[in-house]
């Protein structure tokens, strides 16, 4: 038999392409495909695993696996291991369409129960996390699992998340540590840019701006952290202001809620590099944010001070030079907002049109004889304070007139023109709250709650495996909707960001360093099309010639670098580096 030079394909059987680019993929899978050619796997065939095959699929997948490599016949007709596999997993009977990253999974499991080295699996406790630290839970965790599973599968495909539950109520959380094979990444679907300024209370008091692309779906938590990450700093003063109203916002507020309420707001942070203000007051009044209009705005620390009706202006100006000014030390002056700086009417004040504030000189009038000029019932009577200093104008006058004029390398941009990988990472591990339907038991309250669920990767596995969730249900049960968003993803993926915890023994972490997480692409499953109506095929590095190959059912067609990543991707596979 003459060899064939080229790479071997895998004939389509009808709609059989998600299992065609499933397997291609495997069969170049680093340290996966030497188990298979090398025969190790004939020493690990487990024949009396009741949840296996007693070797029948892994034997059936091998004998594929070798054909392909054997570069013999351009392509192969899979019409053994198909039936083979279908006698195990009936719905892959007939030749109808079926998810890639499904059948996937299905056959690794399939292939971790033929040769899986546990004899016979104990019943085993899950471990509680109560009052323990993660590190003692999760490899308790790990160890639980691998008394029921130690496989070739175990070693490279899988690793461990960590999940959270919180009540919303008693803030009782449960923790959990749950095998994975596969990351199930969301897609945050892109909403708008806001411009957030930022402002320095320092010897250099310089403006800067950041460009935050905000998605669909993140609240406000994502935004706190994603500034702090840029900013290199958790402390943080945030305020959301609008020329209508005070609004209070929270960390888990929906950002599409808020847009809603706060068209042409400004969010406005600088870092806190001052002690906390403590004032005596007549009143007090708690609020979270406090507005005076676009220009001017108050970042301080939330306090609204209410005055006597028959408090005189000049005690005024003494009462914020001895307890405000303390701080800034420059001069100040006091002004009456005005209620006519978005319309025609007269202000109440000067009696101009469109006035923004007037100016309140230091005098012996009380409060009571500037609402002898008010006219509008329940009008309140606001005071700003404006200060004149080298940096305090700089955050109560905001002027964004020379943001354009900045050189580009002052700016913090995380600015983007469509969805990277890393943005469904983020998305993916937010904060979610459970809806009634898939509500939790909280032990504590001794009922169900909607609770607050966070699911982090505690570790990563040296086959890292992604599926970009496209597919949403639609109105009409029998039909899903597909989502096809651009998603940017690297030939080399860094994930230190993205595991909470690096310092673990290297047999339970697979070797994973803290100062080097690093993966490199191998491979990627391409949908076109519709779910039920759509068609699959990989990009694959081949690992004999380290070249890129298109294999598309039987054609097999070698692809440059600049071609892989388009917005087909469905599943995306990388390599540890290390």
């Amino acid at each position: 038999m003459i060899s064939y030079s080229q790479q071997t394909g895998l004939g389509n059987l009808g709609n059989t392409c998600f299992m065609n680019s499933a397997i291609q993929i495997l069969c170049n899978t680093p340290g996966f495909a030497d188990y298979i050619l090398n025969d190790i796997y004939q020493f690990d065939i487990n024949l009396i695993n009741p949840l296996g095959s007693k070797g029948e699929i892994i034997s059936s997948f091998a004998t594929l696996i070798k054909d392909l490599k054997s570069r013999k016949y351009p392509y192969i007709i899979p019409n053994s291991f198909k039936k083979t596999f279908s006698k195990f997993y009936n719905i892959y009977y007939g030749n109808e369409q079926h998810d890639a990253a499904e059948f996937l999974l299905y056959l690794l499991d399939a292939i971790n129960e033929d040769v899986n080295q546990i004899k016979k699996k104990p019943y085993v406790t899950i471990p509680s996390s109560k009052g323990r630290e993660d590190l003692v839970v999760a490899i308790e965790s790990w160890d639980v699992h691998s008394q029921r599973n130690q496989s070739i599968i175990t070693q490279l495909f899988q690793a461990q998340f960590k999940s959270k539950i919180e009540c919303p109520n008693c803030k009782n959380m449960s923790i959990t540590f749950d095998p994975y094979m596969m990351i199930q990444l969301p897609l945050a679907t892109k909403k708008n840019e806001k411009g957030i300024f930022y402002y320095l209370l320092d010897d250099k008091y310089r403006q800067k701006q950041m460009i935050l692309s905000v998605y669909k779906n993140y609240n406000f938590e994502w935004i706190q952290n994603e500034i702090r990450n840029q900013l290199r700093t958790q402390d943080l003063v945030f305020n959301l202001s609008n020329q209508q109203k005070n609004i209070e916002i929270r960390p888990e507020d929906d950002i599409q809620y808020l847009r809603q309420q706060l068209q042409n707001s400004k969010l406005l942070v600088r870092p806190m590099n001052i002690q906390e203000i403590q004032i005596p007051y007549n009143y007090r009044c708690h609020t979270l944010i406090t507005h005076i209009n676009q220009e001017l705005l108050i970042l301080t620390d939330i306090i609204t001070i209410v005055f006597d009706f028959r408090t005189k202006i000049f005690e005024i100006y003494d009462y914020i030079e001895k307890n405000y000014n303390q701080q800034f030390k420059c001069q100040f002056d006091l002004y009456l907002e005005s209620n006519s700086q978005q319309t025609e009417q007269q202000c109440y004040f000067c009696h101009k049109q469109y006035c923004k504030y007037c100016e309140l000189k230091k005098c012996q009038h009380s409060l009571k004889y500037y609402y002898n000029f008010i006219s509008q019932p329940n009008f309140q009577l606001n005071i700003i304070v404006k200060w004149y200093g080298q940096g305090v104008p700089m955050i109560f006058n905001i002027d964004t007139s020379n943001f354009k004029q900045q050189d580009n390398n002052e700016q913090f941009s995380i600015n983007k023109s469509s969805l990277t990988i890393y943005d469904c990472l983020n998305f993916q591990q937010q904060q979610q709250q459970l809806d009634e339907n898939n509500s939790w038991y909280c032990n504590q309250c001794d009922q169900h709650v909607k609770g607050i669920k966070q699911l982090l990767l505690y570790s990563t596995p040296q086959i890292l495996i992604f599926q970009l969730k496209r597919f949403k249900s639609s109105d009409d049960v029998t039909q899903k909707i597909k989502n096809n968003i651009f998603v940017k993803f690297p030939f080399i993926l860094n994930m230190v960001k993205y595991v909470t915890n690096l310092k673990l023994p290297n047999d339970y972490l697979n070797g994973n360093d803290i100062n080097e997480l690093k993966y490199k692409l191998f491979g990627v499953i391409n949908h076109y099309g519709e779910l039920q109506e759509g068609h699959y095929n990989s990009f694959i590095k081949n690992q004999e010639d380290q070249k890129w190959y298109c294999y598309d059912d039987s054609q097999v067609t070698e692809i440059q670098l600049q071609d892989i990543v388009t917005e087909h991707a469905y599943v995306i596979c990388y390599e540890r580096q290390n």
